[in-house]
């Protein structure tokens, strides 16, 4: 293979399965099929049911073309409270600028499944991703929702099944959980390109059966996505149709552990977005710190994995710090960049307003790999924050110039 070639290809992470999927979350089912929306054939339907009414909070896209299906689930849970007995979910169309019969049919996707559980249509929650711009094929999709419905089961595989249905572009699946005492948090997502921070081309779909403050999970997921799913940047583009659920079966004393749980699995999740960045090598966590606000930090961060440069210094290992420090200087949240202090991999490469000496053959070493740290340490204040950001390389260019919508 030459070094161009061997460049172009998309080297995949070594993924280890999840102990739990969203199958094995007591009180939930799931399934995934096949109903010819996808020309690939792939799966394209996928059903996630709870057995009785539960509780269920969500983040979705700040875009203003929303998708039909964001409209219709900020509407259905408004009228619930935040409560719902299923999730119908497509890919291969992302039910987006479609008008009012892309509403209509959104709508006519959570009444077939309503029909089917015997509940209130304002009781099923939908979701869509694929192309924009294109009306559903609705007999195939009415028809996949009864395969669906038919193919509900627990257990792992059925948590897989899910998953594999509702990924598009992705390059691998994208699952993870944490355990807790006789709970578990599962989740799946689907994302790789139209990324940035505040949501992304993404369906994310969490679950626990731990005991949890049903008052309080608004909050709590708004607060856990400011540092996930909200802090992944690939190519500065939010998309229509980003929604994060999350769903809990049971109702009790909330523990810190749950917190805690939530807010691993759904960093994991995604970091194997930011991973899968359409020919992404790596992941890179740029930190903030010592801004003049935690938000200060979030888009100090921004700002910088916006940066071309940037991304393309990070694809070819090279730790060069002209670039980073100077798009900090760029960001309006930065009034002083007196006292900044730039690290790649623990290696300080820029203090005291100018280069150190640093062995940049070792520093570009330590950036070969999968998980890199870009940190910078202003002196303002007290705020930090992460972005995580894939980097910028050959494949990117490919992927996109390929795709349609």
């Amino acid at each position: 293979m030459t070094d161009l070639a061997a460049r172009l290809h998309h080297p995949l992470p070594v993924l280890t399965p999840a102990t739990k999927t969203l199958g094995d979350i007591e009180g939930l089912r799931a399934s995934g099929v096949r109903a010819g929306i996808k020309a690939s054939g792939n799966p394209d339907v996928a059903l996630l049911v709870a057995d009785s009414l539960i509780d269920v909070a969500a983040v979705f896209t700040q875009n203003k073309f929303a998708a039909a299906p964001v409209l219709v689930c900020r509407e259905h849970l408004q009228k619930t409270g935040g409560r719902a007995r299923a999730i119908v979910v497509n890919s291969g169309n992302a039910n987006a600028c479609t008008g009012d019969e892309g509403l209509q049919n959104a709508r006519i996707m959570c009444a077939d499944v309503a029909e089917l559980l015997g509940c209130s249509p304002d009781e099923v929650l939908v979701a869509s991703t694929g192309v924009i711009g294109v009306q559903l094929p609705m007999e195939k999709v009415r028809a996949g929702i009864r395969a669906a419905f038919a193919e509900l089961q627990s257990g792992p595989e059925a948590g897989r099944a899910f998953l594999a249905a509702i990924q598009t572009t992705d390059a691998y699946p994208k699952e993870a959980c944490e355990p807790g005492d006789g709970w578990s948090v599962a989740g799946v997502c689907k994302g790789a390109g139209m990324i940035a921070p505040n949501m992304a081309t993404m369906l994310a779909f969490v679950a626990t059966d731990a005991p949890v403050d049903a008052g309080g999970l608004p909050a709590l997921l708004r607060d856990v996505a400011v540092g996930s799913f909200n802090a992944v940047h690939v190519d500065s583009h939010p998309s229509t149709n980003d929604s994060l659920f999350l769903l809990a079966t049971r109702r009790g004393t909330q523990e810190k552990a749950f917190s805690n749980a939530l807010r691993d699995t759904c960093r994991r999740l995604a970091w194997l977005i930011a991973r899968d960045g359409e020919g992404a090598t790596k992941v890179t966590t740029i930190r903030v710190t010592g801004a003049s606000s935690n938000e200060a930090a979030q888009a100090i961060g921004r700002r910088v994995a916006e940066s071309a440069l940037v991304r393309t210094a990070l694809f070819g290992n090279d730790p060069n710090w002209g670039r980073f420090v100077s798009q900090v200087g760029n960001a309006k949240e930065v009034t002083s960049v007196a006292g900044l202090v730039c690290k790649v991999q623990g290696i300080t490469v820029f203090e005291n307003e100018a280069p150190t000496r640093f062995d940049r053959a070792e520093a570009s070493k330590a950036m070969a790999a999968e998980d890199v740290l870009l940190e910078l340490a202003l002196t303002e204040g007290s705020g930090a924050g992460d972005i995580l950001t894939s980097d910028l390389g050959y494949r990117y260019v490919e992927v996109n110039a390929e795709y349609t919508t």
